[in-house]
């Protein structure tokens, strides 16, 4: 993952989609801090660091040691999801990206709930997990993946944090049809999708991911491989 993340078709793809839904809603000035909560390497978290002073966190200190030679605007913590030690209304962004999934973190909602305490009124809460409950496949195993999210459980549990959702959608829905082969097709077999198709089959679906995207900036998406939530902690 740590190879792949500026290469991987999905993470630049992955990037664009983030700031498009995410940059518009930040309102802090370049002295606020944001959060990449359990950002690994900071391949899908990393632009944040444009915007401002950025924590990442993660179990992983290999990870953070990738993250902050790669994005020298890191400030990396090495930390538990299920145990945030961070003050009250600490940043002005919080982003979480297919970490909830994770089997090591049994209660998803309980974690959200500390992502809307850390949360400065008016912050912005991202979250993007594995979506579409019936496209299990290898690559969930071999990444630990304890779980996928349909949009409306990722919903649900922002609401219940007392957050305020701005817009709730899936995405990568063109690769629906591939991953339910997959499922079928590499049944008890250990793959994962990072070590392939780097470039996309020579670029097709990072256009797709493109025009997607284009659909994205006015609407909602009903099916997709990724479930993603913007919300925002009341003033």
């Amino acid at each position: 993952m740590a190879a792949a993340g500026e290469t991987h078709w999905w993470y630049r793809s992955t990037r664009e989609l983030l700031r498009q839904l995410i940059e518009p809603n930040l309102t802090a000035g370049r002295e606020a801090l944001h959060l990449d909560a359990a950002g690994g390497t900071g391949a899908t978290g990393g632009w944040l660091t444009e915007h401002g002073p950025t924590v990442i966190a993660d179990f992983e200190q290999f990870a953070l040691q990738a993250a902050s030679g790669d994005y020298p605007g890191y400030l990396a913590v090495r930390g538990d999801l299920n145990h945030l030690s961070f003050a009250d209304e600490s940043f002005a962004s919080v982003l979480c990206v297919t970490a909830l999934c994770h089997r090591m973190n049994p209660d998803p909602a309980a974690i959200v709930r500390e992502f809307a305490r850390i949360a400065e009124p008016g912050a912005v809460v991202a979250l993007m997990e594995p979506g579409g409950k019936r496209l299990w496949r290898s690559h969930d195993d071999v990444t630990h993946t304890g779980r996928r999210f349909s949009v409306g459980e990722l919903k649900a549990m922002a609401q219940g944090a007392g957050l305020e959702v701005i817009k709730a959608t899936s995405a990568y829905s063109f690769l629906v049809p591939p991953a339910w082969v997959m499922g079928i097709v590499e049944r008890g077999k250990a793959k994962s999708d990072v070590g392939r198709n780097q470039s996309g089959l020579g670029g097709l679906l990072s256009v797709l991911a493109s025009l997607e995207r284009r659909f994205l900036r006015r609407f909602s998406m009903p099916f997709g491989l990724s479930a993603i939530v913007i919300a925002r902690r009341p003033l």
